[in-house]
C-alpha cells in the first residue's frame, strides 16, 4: 500500500517577493541606522553640514560607516540567491512561455551582469577603491535602461491577463518617475558641485533614494509574470494516534478583544494625530516649504504601495474586491512595525528620524486600519469594529484632558514632560495577544461580498469619509478645542479647558453610544442639520452661546462614522480608503494655508477662509450622509444582534462610562484655587514682567517645551509674561494648548489670545494678579499675517494697570507693520494716564525713524522704552508708564525656542506720575546690593556660551536701576 504525502504547491513569484523585501529592507534598515547613529556626520560634504545639509547621499549610508555597511552588506547577500533565481525565471518565461528565445537570452543574460556589477559598487566601496566602484557603477547605470526596456517588451503574454496589465502599469510609473528624476538630479549635483550651494546636495540625495526606490518597485512587478509558474513538493505524511479533541468553547469571552482593539485603536489615533504637528515643525523651523511636508501623504502611499505591488497578495481575497486578514503573524508584526514607529521612535535623538519613522508608522496604520474595517464589512460587523474604533478615540481624547492636552505617546514628548511611552507600549503588546492566541481571537469568515458600483458613487462616499477624518481631526481631537474657538477674554463668560472640557468628552461618549445601539443616528436628517447648525454658531458666536453650538457637534461628527464607513467600505476598500485619505491630506493643507498663506505662492487664496473651508467640509459631509441613507447602504448598518455582539456592545458601552468617569476626575486634581494665586514680592510692590515668543511649543530639538519654559520662568519669578506663537488648536500643530501646564504650574491666571477662527499665530497673557478686563485685537494686516493683541486691565495692588501683549508681522510687510503699531499705540494713549506695560514683538531696530514701528510705538503710545541704550534688539521691546523701572534683564534662548527671553522689573510708587522717567539712574549689576527682588544670581555665567545653557546675555549681569532715585 502506497504511504500517503502532503503536498506543499508554492508560486515562483516568492524569489520576486523575497528579492523585493529583502532589498527594501537592507536599504530601509541601513539609512534607520545611519540617521541614529551618526546622522550630522553623515549628511556633511565638502560644501556644508547640518543644517543646511539634512539628508545623507545612497553611497555615504551604505559605504562609510559602521554597522549600516555591514548590515547592508549582509542584507544584499541574502538578496542575491534571489535575485539571480527571479532573473532566470523571468529569462525562461520569455523564452519558452512567450516565444521569444533571444529576448529570453539577453533579458536574463542582462539581468546577471547587472546584478553583477551592482554587487561590485555594493561591496567595494569609493573608500575601498574609487576606480572600481565608479566602474562598477557606470556598468549596473548603463545596464539599467537596457533592463528595464527588455523587461517592458519581452515579458508580454499574447492573452493579455490581469496579472501582466498590473505588472506593465507599475513598470511603465516606476520606470518613468526613475527617469524624470535624472534632470533633476543632473540639476541639483550642479548647483553643489560647481556652484558650491548648500543644502543642493540633500535634494540630490533624496532624489538618489528615490532612484533606488523606482529601481526596487520595477523589479517587484515580475511577482505577477511569475505568478503563473507553480511548483509543489510532496512529503511522506506519518500519522499519529490522536485522542479526541475536546469540543471547541463557542461562548469564549469577548471583553479581552475588544478592550485590546480599543487600545490599539487609540495608539493609532495618537501617531495620526501627532504627524501633521511633526511635519509643520521643520516648515515653521526653516520658514519655508522644504520638502518634508510630502510626509503628509504618508497614508496615501502606504495604501498605494499595497494596492500597486505584489504585497497586496498577503491581503487579497478569494472574491473580486475582497479583502482578508492576513496570518495573525504578519497582522501583529505590521502592529509592532507601527508601534516602533509611531511610539517607540521618541527615544531617536534626531528630529528628522522620528519624523520619518512617524511617517512609516501612518503608512503601515493606513493599511492595517483598511484591511481591518474591510474585514469587518465582510463579515457584518462593522458597526462594532467603528465603535471600538471610536472608543479608542474618546479614550485618545481623556488621555490629553489628563496630560495638559498632550498625547503622552507622540514622538515629540519625553519622560520630562509628560510622555508615557513606555508604559502605553507595554500595554499594546499585552493587547496584541488576542491576534495570535486562538481562543481569544475573533476573525470570522467572510460572507458578504462587494458588487459594482458607479465611479460617482465610490467618490462621493470615499471623499465624504476623508472630510470626516479631518473633521475629526481638525475640531473633536483634544476636547479644549472647540473651547478656544469661543474664548474671548475676561472677565469670564463661557467655558474653560479645565473643568468644562469633560462636556465634550460626555457628549463625544454619548454620540459613540447611541451610533453603537441606533446605527443610523448619524445619518438622520435631524443630525446632518444639528451638525451644520453647531458648525455655524461655533464660527459666529462666542462664550457659552458659541460652546453649544460645540456641543451640537461632539454630539453628531462622531455618530455619522457608521453610515460614511459603511457606504465607503462598500467598494474597494484599498482604493476608497486611498481616496479618503488623500481627501483628508487635501483638506489638512488647506486648513494650514488659511493662517500660514505666506509660506507659499498662491497660497494667498486661502487667507483667513477657515470659515468657508468648514462650511465646504459640512456640505460635503452632508451630501455623503444623504448618500448613505439609500437603502442599499441602510440595510446593512443593522442592529447589533446575537449574543456576541450584543455582549461586545455592552464592553464598549462599560469602557465609555469608565473614560466619562476619568474626565470627570480631572478638574479636581487640576484645579488651581484663585488663594494660590500670589504675586513674588508683594512686600516690596515690585513686579517682573517679561515677553518670550516661545515658537509653537516647540524646543529646538523637536521636543514639547511647555516643561522647559515654565522652568526657566519660575527661576525668573515672573508675574506677567507674554507669551507669542502660542496658538497651537490647530492641526498643523496638534490641537495643543501650552496654557494649560503653565497656568497650573505655575499658579498664574491665563488668558489665551484671539481663537483659532481668528487665523493668527496667537498670542498668551500669564498673570499673577487678578485680569480685572481683556479685550482680543486682530491689528490692521492689509497684506501679511494677521497680527494678534491682548489688551487687559489687571488689578496690580489695588492699581488698575494696562498691559498689551501683540506680536507684528514680519519685516517684509512694512506697512502692515506700521498701521499695526499704530493700533497698538492708539490702545495705549487711550488708556493714558493709567500705568501700562507692553510687552510685544515689534521687529525693529531702536530709534529707528518713522515710519519703522520703534517711534510710533513709544513716542505715540506714550510709553518709555525700558532700556533705549540697548541697541542689541530686533523683534522683541519692554514699554511702561506710571510705574518705575527697577531691573532689566534678557535671558538667552539655548535650546527652548528661537527667540530671547526679555525681562524688566517695575515698582508700582504710592504716587502714580505718568510723566516721570527714572530711567538714566542706572547702577552696574555687580555692584547693586542684592534685595529679595533682584534677580537670581544663579543664571550669571560669564565663561559659557548663549547655546549651551539659560544665561544672562548680552549683559553678563542683569540691569539695575538706582532705587533712592525713585523718592
Amino acid at each position: 500500500m502506497q504511504q500517503p504525502r502532503s503536498k506543499v504547491s508554492w508560486s515562483a513569484a516568492i524569489f520576486s517577493i523575497s528579492h523585493t523585501v529583502l532589498g527594501s529592507l537592507a536599504f530601509i534598515v541601513a539609512l534607520l541606522t545611519c540617521l541614529s547613529l551618526h546622522y550630522r556626520r553623515v549628511v556633511r560634504n565638502h560644501v556644508a553640514g547640518y543644517p543646511e545639509e539634512w539628508w545623507p547621499s545612497v553611497s555615504a549610508t551604505i559605504g562609510d560607516w559602521f554597522p549600516e555597511r555591514n548590515i547592508f552588506q549582509i542584507l544584499c547577500a541574502a538578496t542575491a540567491g534571489f535575485r539571480l533565481a527571479m532573473i532566470g525565471l523571468c529569462g525562461a518565461l520569455a523564452s519558452y512561455s512567450y516565444n521569444r528565445p533571444l529576448g529570453g537570452t539577453l533579458l536574463g543574460a542582462t539581468g546577471v551582469l547587472r546584478t553583477f556589477s551592482c554587487g561590485g559598487w555594493i561591496f567595494v566601496t569609493s573608500t575601498d577603491h574609487s576606480l572600481v566602484h565608479d566602474i562598477m557603477m557606470g556598468v549596473y547605470i548603463g545596464l539599467t535602461p537596457i533592463w528595464m526596456g527588455l523587461c517592458l517588451t519581452q515579458l508580454e503574454p499574447r492573452v493579455k491577463s490581469e496579472a501582466y496589465r498590473r505588472a506593465q502599469t507599475l513598470r511603465t510609473v516606476s520606470a518613468f518617475l526613475f527617469y524624470a528624476c535624472t534632470p533633476l538630479m543632473v540639476y541639483f549635483y550642479r548647483k553643489h558641485r560647481i556652484d558650491r550651494i548648500p543644502g543642493m546636495y540633500s535634494r540630490y540625495a533624496l532624489l538618489e533614494w528615490t532612484l533606488v526606490a523606482m529601481d526596487v518597485l520595477f523589479d517587484s512587478a515580475s511577482a505577477w509574470d511569475l505568478s503563473v509558474i507553480q511548483g509543489e513538493v510532496s512529503f511522506p505524511l506519518i500519522k499519529h494516534e490522536k485522542s479526541a479533541a475536546a469540543p471547541k468553547n463557542q461562548s469564549s469571552p469577548v471583553w479581552p478583544w475588544t478592550v485590546s482593539q480599543a487600545f490599539l485603536a487609540f495608539t493609532a489615533w495618537s501617531t495620526w494625530f501627532g504627524l501633521i504637528p511633526t511635519i509643520f515643525y521643520f516648515s515653521v523651523s526653516n520658514m519655508a516649504a522644504e520638502g518634508v511636508e510630502l510626509f503628509v501623504l504618508s497614508q496615501c502611499v502606504g495604501i498605494a504601495l499595497v494596492a500597486m505591488t505584489p504585497i497586496e497578495r498577503i491581503v487579497r481575497g478569494t472574491h473580486a474586491m475582497s479583502i482578508r486578514h492576513p496570518h495573525p503573524w504578519i497582522l501583529v508584526s505590521g502592529w509592532v512595525a507601527s508601534l516602533c514607529g509611531g511610539i517607540a521612535s521618541y527615544a531617536l535623538q534626531s528630529a528628522s528620524m522620528r519624523l520619518t519613522a512617524s511617517a512609516g508608522a501612518c503608512a503601515l496604520l493606513a493599511v492595517l486600519t483598511a484591511v481591518d474595517w474591510s474585514h469587518a464589512w465582510e463579515t457584518g460587523r462593522l458597526n462594532e469594529c467603528v465603535a471600538t474604533w471610536l472608543v479608542g478615540l474618546v479614550g485618545a481624547l481623556v488621555a490629553r484632558y489628563a496630560n495638559h492636552a498632550n498625547l503622552p505617546t507622540w514622538v515629540f514628548m519625553d519622560a520630562t514632560n509628560g510622555g508615557r511611552h513606555v508604559l502605553v507600549l507595554s500595554i499594546a503588546i499585552v493587547c496584541l495577544v488576542p491576534l495570535v492566541v486562538p481562543s481569544l481571537r475573533q476573525l470570522p469568515t467572510p460572507h458578504v461580498r462587494r458588487s459594482p458600483s458607479s465611479f460617482g458613487s465610490f467618490i462621493l462616499a470615499s471623499v465624504a469619509l476623508g472630510t470626516w477624518l479631518i473633521e475629526i481631526q481638525t475640531l473633536l481631537s483634544d476636547s479644549g478645542t472647540l473651547i478656544a474657538f469661543t474664548w474671548a477674554g475676561y472677565p469670564v463668560r463661557g467655558p474653560q479647558a479645565v473643568p468644562h472640557g469633560m462636556w465634550v468628552v460626555s457628549a463625544m461618549a454619548v454620540s459613540v453610544t447611541l451610533s453603537m445601539w441606533y446605527p443610523y443616528t448619524g445619518s438622520s436628517v435631524l443630525a446632518i442639520a444639528l451638525h451644520a447648525l453647531g458648525v455655524y454658531i461655533v464660527l459666529v458666536y462666542d462664550h457659552w452661546l458659541g460652546f453649544a453650538g460645540g456641543l451640537c457637534i461632539a454630539l453628531t461628527l462622531p455618530a455619522m462614522a457608521m453610515p460614511l464607513f459603511h457606504s465607503a467600505l462598500a467598494h474597494h476598500p484599498l482604493r476608497a480608503m486611498g481616496v479618503a485619505w488623500l481627501t483628508a491630506t487635501f483638506l489638512a493643507f488647506l486648513g494650514v494655508l488659511t493662517t500660514a498663506y505666506a509660506f507659499l505662492p498662491g497660497a494667498y487664496v486661502m487667507r483667513e477662509h477657515t470659515g468657508a473651508l468648514l462650511g465646504i467640509e459640512t456640505a460635503i459631509l452632508s451630501w455623503g450622509l444623504w448618500h448613505a441613507r439609500r437603502e442599499g447602504v441602510r440595510a446593512r448598518i443593522a442592529h447589533a444582534t446575537g449574543a456576541r455582539s450584543r455582549r461586545a456592545m455592552r464592553t464598549l458601552t462599560a469602557l465609555l462610562v469608565a473614560l466619562v468617569g476619568a474626565a470627570s476626575v480631572v478638574p479636581l486634581v487640576r484645579y488651581v484655587p484663585p488663594s494660590s494665586i500670589t504675586p513674588h514680592h508683594t512686600p516690596d510692590r515690585i513686579l517682573t514682567a517679561g515677553i518670550w515668543t516661545v515658537h509653537f511649543g516647540f524646543d529646538q530639538l523637536m521636543r514639547d517645551s511647555t516643561r522647559r519654559m515654565s522652568s526657566i520662568l519660575r527661576t525668573m519669578e515672573l508675574d506677567i509674561v507674554g507669551l507669542l506663537e502660542t496658538d497651537l488648536h490647530r492641526p498643523a500643530f496638534g490641537n495643543r494648548d501650552l496654557t494649560q501646564w503653565l497656568a497650573q504650574d505655575l499658579h498664574m491666571y491665563a488668558d489665551l489670545g484671539p481663537s483659532p477662527k481668528k487665523h493668527t499665530w496667537g498670542a498668551v497673557l500669564l498673570s499673577k494678579f487678578p485680569i480685572i478686563n481683556s479685550t482680543h485685537h486682530l491689528l490692521p494686516s492689509p497684506h501679511g499675517e494677521l497680527a494678534p493683541a491682548i489688551h487687559a486691565v489687571l488689578d496690580i495692588w489695588g492699581v488698575p494697570t494696562h498691559v498689551v501683549v501683540s506680536h507684528n508681522g514680519q519685516f517684509e510687510d512694512k506697512l502692515d507693520r506700521e498701521l499695526q503699531t499704530k493700533a497698538i499705540a492708539r490702545i495705549l494713549s487711550d488708556a493714558y494716564p493709567h500705568p501700562a506695560i507692553f510687552l510685544g514683538y515689534v521687529v525693529t531696530k531702536p530709534h529707528a525713524p518713522r515710519p519703522e514701528p520703534y517711534d510710533i510705538l513709544f513716542s505715540d503710545g506714550l510709553i518709555f522704552d525700558v532700556d533705549p541704550d540697548d541697541k542689541d534688539r530686533w523683534c522683541q521691546y519692554l514699554g511702561f508708564r506710571g510705574l518705575e523701572r527697577v531691573g532689566y534683564a534678557r535671558v538667552s534662548r539655548y535650546t527652548v525656542t528661537d527667540t530671547e527671553l526679555q525681562t524688566f522689573k517695575l515698582a508700582v510708587p504710592d504716587r502714580l506720575e505718568p510723566n516721570r522717567d527714572v530711567r538714566p539712574f542706572r547702577v552696574s549689576g555687580r555692584h547693586f546690593k542684592p534685595a529679595a527682588w533682584t534677580y537670581p544670581l544663579s543664571l550669571v555665567r560669564p565663561g559659557v556660551r548663549v547655546n549651551e545653557t539659560h544665561k544672562y546675555s548680552p549683559y553678563i549681569y542683569p540691569q539695575y536701576f538706582e532705587f533712592e532715585a525713585r523718592h
